[in-house]
């Protein structure tokens, strides 16, 4: 398979990304969020701090951290509009979680030396 071959079906495989409906609620709750500027700044905060908390090496208190969060933005939690939003996103993650593990499960690439 040539790359121009890989680059077009890549191509491809985004432009179905982007006409799923998991993608189209997410991007359609995305932009309500923004018609509102200070509720998207809170919940860009809410959502840096648990990336931060979640993609750094596991510490003992992350749930307590976690529940300590939640409970600093529960007024923006409680929005159905956010929750939305956030279940929306969770969707969209965990559909390209699966296509990366699709990829990567399917390849013979040799990545044991991380596990060293």
């Amino acid at each position: 398979m040539k790359l121009n071959n890989v680059e077009f079906k890549t191509r491809q495989l985004i432009r179905e990304i982007k006409r799923s409906n998991v993608y189209n609620q997410y991007r359609r709750l995305q932009m309500k969020l923004t018609k509102d500027a200070e509720l998207n700044k809170r919940v860009n905060e809410f959502r840096k701090a648990c990336f931060i908390i979640q993609n750094k090496p596991q510490e003992p208190d992350d749930i307590q951290k976690l529940e300590v969060l939640n409970k600093e933005y529960s007024e923006i939690l409680e929005n159905s509009d956010v929750r939305e939003f956030f279940t929306a996103e969770r969707g969209l993650a965990l559909m390209m979680n699966q296509l990366m593990d699709q990829i990567y499960g399917s390849l013979d690439m040799d990545v044991s030396f991380l596990d060293d």
